[in-house]
C-alpha cells in the first residue's frame, strides 16, 4: 500500500474519501490524530501500487 493523501483537515480527507470512492478505487484511510486535542496526527489514505499514479492525480487535481 502506498500513501496518496495526507492531511490535519478533516473535510478535505473526507473529500478525498468521497472521491476515491467514486473512483471505484480501494483504499485504506490511517487516522493518528489524538482525539483529545486533535491537533497532534494526521488523516492518511493509502492505495495498491496499482491504483497509485490515478489515485494521486484525482486527488491533486480536485485540491487545485
Amino acid at each position: 500500500m502506498e500513501l496518496v493523501f495526507q492531511t490535519v483537515d478533516l473535510f478535505q480527507f473526507e473529500q478525498a474519501k468521497l472521491i476515491l470512492d467514486s473512483a471505484e478505487i480501494p483504499f485504506l484511510e490511517r487516522n493518528t490524530v489524538v482525539s483529545m486535542y486533535n491537533n497532534f496526527g494526521t488523516y492518511e489514505l493509502y492505495v495498491s501500487s496499482q491504483h497509485h499514479l490515478g489515485a494521486k492525480e484525482l486527488i491533486e487535481n480536485a485540491f487545485k
